[in-house]
């Protein structure tokens, strides 16, 4: 099973969609990570406002 799933990411990979999809997903991501550890906030609440505000 896990081999299977390693296999369809790889083969997803191929694909500049689905990979230029995973790097704003990351950019994004790091971006709110930077963020929270520079305010040191790490509480549920503070990840849920930050998404609706932006």
């Amino acid at each position: 099973m896990k081999i299977i799933l390693l296999i369809a990411i790889l083969c997803g990979l191929t694909f500049p969609n689905v990979r230029i999809t995973l790097a704003a997903l990351l950019e994004g991501t790091s971006n709110y990570l930077y963020d929270s550890a520079r305010k040191k906030k790490t509480f549920i609440p503070y990840w849920i406002k930050k998404v609706i505000n932006d």
